[in-house]
């Protein structure tokens, strides 16, 4: 099943250009099978989202997309917002009193080198990222974002990598032109926001770049992987052993940003 987790329309998000009747419709045309209103800072009201669904006979849901000193915040469960949110340990309060989750919307926001072959501004990024607070209570992050550019996806895909964390695809459509172009995966069948969660939570998905080649020049999210289960198995593995000793993780930190200038040198010669 192919759900789109971060779309926005008009007039809720104020920098939206879609309607809601045109962002559903041509999210079905493209083959998706569900999407879920991730409004800035705003949810729709839970008649609406019934009355659209239906108009359409199309899954929707309705999340958040909250904006913190942290960076921007993707919820789901929580359909309310309250003054304070913009702290994220405040938000988190709020997300799991409601039963919620949260993943972190295009991690590479201020977080990215802004030198792509500088393995000291690698270095550097990697240490911004891994501070950033959100982390302590975020689920996993986007790595997949349909208006990133192809380097902005790769960090976000790299730094995924670093944490352990599960990767969520979203196409944040704004617009006509962005619908469709990636989804996440779910090895499930999901019809209620409670399900969503429980997946996102505890079932097994995959971030996928439905055009192949347009948001990432990674094929490893061209295709859905065969065994999903041992995905998500050698992640927490994965999780696990990772190193909290600070000259252990400022070696591998080094050494990750070697390895990252030339995957995007790679990309750069594609």
């Amino acid at each position: 099943m192919l759900i789109d987790l971060h779309t926005h329309t008009s007039p809720l998000s104020w920098d939206s250009f879609l309607e809601p009747d045109e962002l559903v419709e041509r999210s079905k045309q493209s083959g998706l099978d569900a999407i879920v209103l991730s409004e800035h800072d705003a949810s729709w009201d839970a008649e609406e989202v019934k009355a659209l669904s239906k108009r359409h006979n199309f899954l929707v849901l309705a999340g958040m997309e909250i904006n913190t000193e942290e960076g921007h915040i993707l919820v789901y469960g929580m359909h309310k917002y309250v003054f304070g949110m913009h702290r994220v340990s405040e938000l988190a309060g709020h997300v799991d009193e409601s039963g919620g989750i949260m993943f972190q919307a295009h991690p590479y926001r201020r977080q990215h080198p802004w030198n792509w072959e500088s393995e000291k501004e690698w270095v550097n990024a990697f240490e911004r990222s891994e501070r950033n607070d959100a982390l302590n209570y975020v689920h996993g992050l986007e790595v997949l974002n349909g208006r990133g550019k192809i380097n902005e996806n790769q960090f976000a895909q790299i730094l995924r990598d670093r944490l352990a964390l599960p990767g969520t695809a979203g196409t944040d459509s704004h617009a006509v032109e962005d619908i469709g172009k990636c989804a996440t995966y779910f090895d499930a069948d999901i019809r209620s926001e409670d399900e969503l969660i429980d997946a996102l939570r505890n079932g097994r998905y995959w971030p996928l770049d439905v055009t192949k080649g347009e948001v990432t020049k990674n094929e490893k999210y061209w295709e859905v992987p065969q065994d999903l289960s041992r995905e998500f198995s050698d992640l927490a593995l994965k999780r696990s052993l990772l190193s909290t000793d600070p000259e252990q993780q400022a070696t591998e930190r080094l050494t990750l940003a070697e390895n990252s200038v030339k995957v995007i040198q790679s990309i750069s010669n594609k």
